[in-house]
């Protein structure tokens, strides 16, 4: 029907219209197709650059072991294992699908925790205040100062001094204290200081309070002081010269309601290789801890060459090794299950614990679980509640 006052529209008009809609349309469906390309050519050029940084980071682990050439194994590269976790899984005879490889090691593993949660694990200094918000029946690491810009904040005071009139009258005589940077791994820039009656030594060394000073200002960047906490004595007999931890992995159970577990628990054990501190990667060793008894395996080490290293007693202090019972393990898991509790959200935490004389002590939480000193013992993937968790956040 048509209006008074308004023109029919002529039959060339309405083609003409219909034709412009029909164009408006297909321009429409080409952008979105276009878009359509543009996003799948963006993703598989995202997912090559990360591929590719992926294999960056990869090979620089490979060429950061110092070995000759004849003790690389490349053929092993493309399943994503470097040359030392070939010899350390013996997977000329073990299965390779049952072992995480390095590249996923590396590059996935930060997963299980949501990224805007991460800093909770990564910076030592919140993992302290958290610590010691959740309530656990347990002694959380004692932080006597955080190192910043020149002057030491005491805790728990509110004062600020200069770091070296911190180092003079704030350190007990005899009493060891770790400095460390509020991120980092593997035990890289961490020191020990001890301040005795006629000075300072640091890593065992004697040295002046300015040279630890200086130090400490050399590393660019905050630092913390943590008190050394005394060990068990069955601990410190495996080596009194670094402070034996053990490394707790807890993660949830997917497949039933996400219960936490504890998938595998290692004690680790400084050598005179790993100087002060237990840690792997600098030459400690690493035993299996029996989940339901706490008895020790024998312990593996980082091999230099293309045979694994096993020790059923310490290399050095002569201490037996396996067949030894971690103290107070009952109370490490319970300590260990209602902190994984507690963190829920957190997911996937590998736990670092001391045995003190009186029981377990919390001293770090890690999204990087450390996987080579873990499955030193054995394929994490062999456990079908790991696998399944690992499968659920895309590690494997």
């Amino acid at each position: 029907m048509v209006h008074p006052g308004q023109d029919e529209p002529t039959g060339q008009d309405g083609g003409l219209f219909g034709r412009l809609a029909a164009l408006r349309s297909q321009v429409t469906e080409f952008a979105q197709e276009a878009e359509q390309t543009r996003r799948r050519i963006s993703s598989t050029m995202r997912k090559r650059q990360r591929t590719w940084e992926d294999y960056r980071k990869f090979l620089r682990k490979e060429f950061r072991w110092e070995a000759p050439l004849h003790h690389r194994r490349p053929l092993w590269w493309r399943k994503g294992f470097l040359s030392r976790s070939v010899t350390l899984y013996e997977l000329d005879r073990n299965d390779p699908s049952l072992y995480v490889n390095d590249v996923q090691r590396y590059t996935r593993t930060k997963r299980m925790v949501h990224p805007t949660l991460q800093e909770l694990l990564d910076n030592k200094f919140a993992f302290f205040l958290l610590m010691h918000h959740l309530g656990l029946k347990s002694d959380v690491v004692p932080l006597l100062g955080l190192y910043v810009r020149g002057g030491v904040n005491l805790f728990p005071h509110d004062r600020r001094v200069p770091l070296q009139t911190f180092l003079q009258s704030h350190l007990e005589v005899d009493q060891k204290v770790f400095v460390k940077p509020l991120r980092g791994a593997e035990g890289r820039r961490v020191r020990s200081i001890t301040r005795t009656a006629k000075g300072f030594r640091m890593n065992g060394d004697t040295v002046s309070v300015s040279e630890i000073r200086q130090w400490i200002q050399d590393q660019k960047r905050p630092m913390i002081f943590e008190r050394g906490i005394e060990q068990h004595p069955a601990q410190a007999a495996l080596n009194p010269s670094a402070t034996n931890t053990l490394r707790v992995l807890t993660m949830p159970d997917v497949d039933q309601g996400k219960d936490p577990f504890i998938a595998v628990a290692v004690q680790r054990i400084g050598t005179e290789r790993s100087g002060h501190v237990d840690n792997w990667t600098q030459g400690g060793l690493s035993a299996k801890v029996d989940i339901e008894t706490g008895t020790l395996s024998r312990a593996g080490q980082l091999p230099e060459g293309r045979r694994p290293v096993w020790f059923s007693e310490h290399p050095d202090s002569g201490a037996v090794i396996e067949g030894a019972t971690v103290p107070f393990w009952e109370e490490t898991k319970e300590l260990v299950m209602d902190a994984s509790r507690r963190l829920s959200f957190m997911e996937y935490i590998g736990w670092d614990i001391i045995i003190g004389p009186t029981g377990p002590v919390i001293l770090e939480g890690n999204i990087n679980s450390g996987m080579n000193v873990l499955q030193v013992h054995g394929p994490l993937l062999a456990d079908e509640r790991v696998r399944s968790y690992y499968l659920k956040r895309g590690v494997i």
